[in-house]
């Protein structure tokens, strides 16, 4: 039961993103006329082409596409640009899906590091060992547009599959 009322959180929230969201980009850049708008959309291949499809229809197992894209409407160039694309719980990042595919990811939407994430693990004889994040723990990707000029976009995206791991993963760590 508990499995199947996060997977309906989780495929409310991606109807919900269906349609663009426009927002102001709060410390994202150094100008206030920077807005975003994320999107979400199911990838299908049809006939060997990639057709993107309204995310509310999404089950497990489907690749969801998130692009975000950044405009800035101002007279100045927008300095320090950090583009950033949330990644649900219940999902998996596709590495081999990021666009630009120099960027950086974290566990929590906060703390951002080079791609792949790293972790020490204490080894059974008490050194430790850096080993790989998990793709089913990534929260955000960011990559690091830098000066975005007046009048202009930049479109940023990544594909995630909906996972019933991370969903399971998920709800052990609910209370």
């Amino acid at each position: 039961m508990k499995l199947l009322l996060i997977f309906c959180t989780f495929a409310i929230s991606l109807a919900l993103q269906q349609v663009a969201i426009a927002q102001p980009v709060v410390a994202a850049a150094r100008s206030s006329a920077v807005t975003s708008a994320l999107l979400a959309q199911r990838v299908e291949v049809v006939e060997g082409k990639t057709v993107l499809k309204p995310a509310g229809q999404a089950k497990l197992g489907d690749l969801i596409e998130y692009s975000n894209t950044y405009r800035n409407g101002g007279t100045g160039a927008a300095e320090k640009l950090l583009a950033t694309v949330p990644v649900p719980v219940g999902t998996t990042l596709v590495v081999g899906s990021l666009n630009p595919s120099k960027a950086q990811a974290s566990t929590d939407g906060v703390q951002f590091a080079p791609i792949p994430l790293m972790r020490s693990m204490r080894q059974s004889d008490g050194t430790e060992r850096k080993v790989p994040v998990p793709l089913s723990n990534y929260r955000a990707v960011r990559w690091d547009i830098g000066v975005l000029p007046p009048e202009s976009a930049v479109t940023v995206s990544l594909q995630v599959r909906i996972d019933v791991e991370a969903i399971k993963q998920a709800s052990s760590v609910r209370p």
